[in-house]
């Protein structure tokens, strides 16, 4: 069984990606960026504490999460890596002087639901057994 804590962080995983589609729907490509990030953040750390692992920084989150999760057997390499790639795609959106063009934050939440849903199957076969 899946514990409070972990459901809470799927719920904010939903919640930003929410948040990502309503931004991007209304042109702001860099803020509807850095809430997919927060997506895939938010589910990692549930995976994270569903295997009694806490980080204090996103790094160390993004890190674990690809050698606990994925390299300890549980997930996919491609859907493994979103985490860095968008945690690097929102650096620049927020600290880059550069204009982010609307079709990379789509892609950027497409690719953030597919690691929602990825970790939220993990966590369920975790739960199954």
């Amino acid at each position: 069984m899946t514990s409070p804590e972990v459901l809470a962080l799927l719920e904010r995983s939903g919640t930003e990606l929410s948040a990502a589609r309503s931004l991007a729907e209304r042109d702001f490509a860099a803020q509807a960026i850095v809430h997919a990030y927060y997506a895939t953040f938010f589910a990692a750390e549930g995976a994270l504490l569903a295997l009694g692992e806490t980080r204090s920084k996103h790094s160390g989150v993004i890190s674990a999460f690809g050698q606990l999760v994925v390299k300890g057997g549980g997930l996919d390499a491609a859907v493994g890596a979103v985490p860095r790639k968008l945690f690097e795609l929102r650096n620049v959106a927020v600290y880059d002087a550069v204009n982010v063009e609307n079709e990379t934050a789509t892609a950027a939440i497409a690719d953030a639901e597919r690691f929602v849903v990825a970790v939220d199957h993990w966590l369920r076969r975790r739960s199954a057994k």
